[in-house]
């Protein structure tokens, strides 16, 4: 495929629990941990508890919101 690295993969962002809508796609995990700190952050929640579970992360929260980052593709 032209223009396609099959090395790099994109991860989607999801949260539960917020009441918001924050569901997104970045190009790399740390981009959207960083995005899921930001809205840690501006909503003033608290990790207490992560999954890893190689390609998928699971954060919860002291309130029970949880962030689960995914890779795509």
């Amino acid at each position: 495929m032209f223009g396609y690295n099959t090395n790099e993969h994109n991860y989607s962002f999801a949260v539960v629990g917020l009441g918001k809508h924050h569901d997104a796609i970045f190009g790399s995990r740390e981009a959207a941990t960083e995005h899921m700190y930001s809205v840690c952050r501006k909503y003033g929640l608290h990790i207490n508890k992560v999954y890893d579970d190689n390609h998928d992360k699971t954060y919860i929260c002291d309130n029970g919101v949880t962030f689960y980052i995914q890779r795509a593709w």
